[in-house]
Parts: C-alpha cells; sequence; structure tokens
C-alpha cells in the first residue's frame, strides 16, 4: 500500500495515518456513572443515560438503589397502613407501633420485590431474545431496577398523607392517581432501557414489555372458559324445570 507523504511540518494529514487510513476516533472513554449520576440521569435524562449504561450495566449501584427504594417504600406504606388502624383525630402519629414489626415488614417486603424483579426481567429477557435482541441478562436486570425509582415519588406523598390523616375516598382517589402514574413512569422507563440494551426500535420494545402480561392473560381467560365449560358439564341445563 502507498506511504501518505508528509506535510512539511512532519505531520499526516489530519484524519488520516500513514497508509492514508482514516484514523479512529480515539477519546477516552466516559468515566462510569456514580450513585447520584445514576439517579439523576433516569429522572432527568433516561434516554442518555441508559444508552451510556447499556455497554457497562452498573449492577450493583442499580440493586442498591432498588433496595433503598423499595426499603422506603415498604416502611412507609407499611407506616400509613398501621396509622389506619387507628381511629381518626387520635394523637398517635403511627411511630409507637411495635419495633419487631418493622424488620418483618421490611424483609417481607424485599423479598417480594426481588422476587418480582428477577421474574419480570427474566421475562423480558426471554422476549426480547424472541424478538432477535442481542443484550445481556445483566443489562436488563440493571434496567427494571432503576426503573423502579420513580416510586420514590410516593414516599413523601404517604407522609403527607400520613401527617394530614387523610382517609377514605380522598386517600384512595391520590394514591391510586399517584400509584398508577408511577407505574406508567416505570414502564417507560424500562421501554427506554430496553431500546438501548437490545438495540431495539420504540416499538419492538413496547412489544417486548406488553407481550408477557398479554399471554398471561389470554391463557387466564382460555382457562376460564375452559373451567366454565367443565362446570356446565357437570351440571347440564335441562329443558324441563323438573
Amino acid at each position: 500500500m502507498e506511504e501518505r507523504t508528509q506535510t512539511p511540518g512532519g505531520v499526516f494529514p489530519p484524519g488520516e495515518d500513514v497508509h492514508g487510513v482514516p484514523a479512529e476516533n480515539t477519546s477516552p472513554p466516559e468515566p462510569p456513572m456514580g450513585f447520584l449520576d445514576i439517579i439523576y440521569g433516569v429522572f432527568f435524562d433516561p434516554r442518555a443515560t441508559f444508552r451510556r449504561l447499556a455497554a457497562r450495566p452498573p449492577f450493583g449501584l442499580a440493586i442498591l438503589i432498588f433496595t433503598l427504594v423499595n426499603l422506603a417504600g415498604t416502611l412507609m406504606g407499611a407506616l400509613v397502613g398501621y396509622r389506619l388502624t387507628l381511629p381518626p383525630g387520635h394523637p398517635s402519629m403511627g411511630m409507637n407501633w411495635p419495633a419487631p414489626a418493622a424488620p418483618l415488614v421490611a424483609a417481607g417486603g424485599l423479598v417480594f420485590q426481588y422476587v418480582k424483579w428477577v421474574v419480570v426481567s427474566a421475562l423480558l429477557h426471554l422476549t426480547a431474545g424472541l424478538l432477535d435482541g442481542k443484550g445481556s441478562a445483566k443489562g436488563i436486570l440493571s434496567v427494571t431496577a432503576l426503573a423502579a425509582l420513580p416510586a420514590l415519588v410516593m414516599v413523601p406523598v404517604d407522609l403527607l398523607l400520613l401527617l394530614l390523616d387523610i382517609r377514605g375516598t380522598a386517600l384512595t382517589v391520590i394514591t391510586a392517581s399517584l400509584g398508577l402514574a408511577v407505574l406508567v413512569w416505570g414502564v417507560v422507563l424500562v421501554v427506554l432501557g430496553l431500546m438501548e440494551v437490545y438495540h431495539f426500535s420504540a416499538s419492538r420494545a413496547l412489544l417486548t414489555v406488553l407481550l408477557p402480561p398479554a399471554v398471561f392473560i389470554l391463557c387466564g381467560i382460555v382457562l376460564l372458559v375452559l373451567f366454565a365449560a367443565g362446570i356446565a358439564s357437570l351440571f347440564p341445563l335441562n329443558g324441563s324445570p323438573w
């Protein structure tokens, strides 16, 4: 291959090496994101954050964030639930509930959340593989763990409801509305994460999220129909009332 001629200053043309081949971009890689950087990025710039994390999923930090979010939510939810067992206007703010119950409630809630996290991640990873996605299990586990961050919004809301002693229909409407908003927010984060981890389009990532629950719902309907048919065969309807 013909070698390139140096410029008078002894430097090869910009962007080319001695053989005239464009030089690769040798800019240093971005440093790994820290704890607060990840939280800020997921809240305010999720697409760019997941794109940056896709190459090197921060599995350890993701587990830590997931644990802290669910621990705070579980304890606050238990505190609000205990408050609802007291009569309206009770002077206690729920801080004197039995101390042994706190670690039990926290442990039970965390175990359930961990199991749900692993099962959901496994289903998403399997579905993405069926749709020709190429990604790592560590990547999807990190995405689904970080998608739990919007649940932090419920913690100050629950605290405010606790302090104001809001009950009844108002409590139901507020918690249901915010819970639905948090759920949709989390699903959007998972879709964005799937797009970066598996290099999916938005439609394929959305299909990956919706396909598992659709299959479960369809299976449930089929089982319900079969169960109803079995009951009908055991108790056939007669044309005559006698």
